[in-house]
């Protein structure tokens, strides 16, 4: 479930207990924003003898986030949302109006380089909808991804047991 890096860090102690921490790899964790499902992979944070769990710098999470709603999700197949109170969904590639329900659920993974670290690995599993007419499969619009990513990479870390930065707090 989690290895240990070789290296230490002895620069930056606990923001809980100011013990000495150390680099930990968590090999995989997910967090969920119906319907967005996002799994990490290859996390690394820091963590202290006690057990507390900490980002590897306060604006980690915040680095990730950017990267995929920033950089990553913009090229992933989407539909274009239209509509205020009645949302239609078209076809990125020919602008017909794609399927009411989803064709089946499609799995995007996506590496996210970051400084002084190895990628994290990132699943992003979100149904998609077939066009009728050039059958093109897509997810309903890069907008509904950006609006659930925030949230669903929240549980992912809660799940890690990786509190908010102080700063945050």
């Amino acid at each position: 479930m989690q290895r240990s890096s070789s290296w230490r860090v002895t620069s930056k102690s606990c923001d809980r207990c100011h013990g000495e921490t150390e680099i930990k790899i968590i090999d995989s964790v997910g967090g969920e924003a119906e319907p967005l499902k996002i799994t990490l992979k290859n996390l690394p944070l820091l963590s202290c003898g006690q057990g507390h769990r900490q980002f590897i710098r306060p604006q980690f999470g915040a680095e990730i986030l950017e990267h995929l709603t920033q950089q990553d999700e913009p090229e992933l197949p989407a539909g274009e949302e239209k509509g205020l109170f009645k949302k239609k969904y078209l076809c990125e590639s020919c602008g017909e109006e794609l399927e009411p329900k989803p064709d089946h659920r499609h799995t995007f993974s996506i590496e996210v380089p970051l400084e002084d670290v190895s990628p994290v690995g990132v699943e992003l599993s979100m149904p998609v909808y077939k066009c009728s007419a050039c059958a093109r499969e897509q997810m309903h619009s890069l907008k509904e991804v950006r609006k659930l990513t925030p949230v669903a990479l929240a549980g992912a870390f809660e799940s890690a047991e990786i509190p908010p930065p102080p700063a945050a707090m």
